[in-house]
């Protein structure tokens, strides 16, 4: 019985997901695909010039290597940012568009209902840009080398290595999202809450409540708590993505093969280091914060019906 209830519920969460994704893939897919779609209709029209050293010793490796990790930044790097803009409305978006009517009518709990836009907008969409970004940078990057190089030295290249190299990067930028989501998702959700309670003086007064909160304890018993914190916490999103510096071929031919062959080692390494600051204070707040800022959240659509 009990088995039976919880696929129920997985089914109708499912449902949701659904159609959260039927209701807005055009415009996500649009967002997403149209950075690569456009690099690669210019490639060919395109002049693509480097200075000497500018791609280490491998003129043909690093222009490929470029091209799989900056093709994944600048995609992910877009939808973040439209993301960023939508994500404070998302609360306030069903009871505009009278589609709080749809997620009353359904068999589902409150948390549900809000959890699934959630889940589909901040972290399902994200790491589809990421896997997107990756899957095009290889027909871009292998577009630049035939213009530039030839084929004949495109199709040279160790493609076995490079693409161990791409899969392991594309494995830890997926990590490094959800853990970037973790440390980032506090100050996301509040931006919700805020908008959900305050409607369009949601933003403006958590702003100035963070920073006047901040200045008051600084200027009266030197504490700064709430600067410390927000801070804390965009640098731990920023050292989820990257833990440390990755380390770059220099010297011969050999030794930037030599490096493509350590690469997916570090990137295993680098992830470790990333889930190793999960042991702190700090976790705790930002699970704590989450979970308080998502009550909230849940509270207001209770008291939509």
């Amino acid at each position: 019985m009990a088995a039976a209830q919880t696929m129920t519920t997985t089914s109708r969460f499912n449902t949701l997901l659904l159609r959260e994704w039927m209701q807005h893939h055009r415009g996500w897919l649009a967002l997403m695909l149209a950075p690569p779609l456009i690099l690669l209709l210019v490639v060919p029209f395109g002049t693509v010039e480097f200075g000497p050293g500018e791609l280490g010793p491998l003129p043909a490796v690093g222009m490929m290597l470029a091209a799989m990790f900056g093709v994944p930044a600048l995609v992910l790097g877009i939808t973040a940012i439209a993301l960023l803009f939508q994500t404070p409305g998302l609360a306030r978006r069903d009871r505009q568009d009278r589609s709080i009517e749809f997620w009353l009518s359904l068999p589902t709990s409150h948390s549900a209902s809000v959890a699934a836009p959630l889940l589909m907008h901040l972290v399902v969409v994200p790491l589809l840009a990421l896997a997107i970004g990756a899957a095009f940078s290889y027909a871009i990057g292998f577009a630049l080398l035939w213009k530039v190089f030839g084929s004949a030295q495109a199709l040279a290249l160790p493609w076995g290595t490079l693409l161990a190299v791409g899969l392991t990067g594309l494995l830890r930028g997926l990590l490094g999202v959800l853990l970037a989501l973790f440390w980032l998702m506090p100050l996301l959700l509040a931006t919700m809450a805020a908008s959900a309670w305050l409607k369009r003086w949601g933003m403006p007064v958590l702003a100035l409540v963070l920073a006047l909160g901040h200045k008051l304890l600084a200027t009266l018993y030197g504490i700064t708590i709430v600067g410390d914190t927000l801070s804390a916490l965009g640098r731990q999103a920023g050292l989820a993505m990257l833990h440390g510096k990755p380390p770059t071929p220099r010297g011969s031919a050999e030794a930037a093969i030599a490096w493509m062959a350590e690469a997916p080692r570090w990137f295993a390494a680098d992830a470790l280091d990333a889930l190793h600051e999960l042991a702190q204070p700090l976790a705790l707040f930002a699970l704590a914060a989450s979970a308080a800022c998502f009550a909230l959240l849940v509270l207001r659509r209770s008291r939509s019906g």
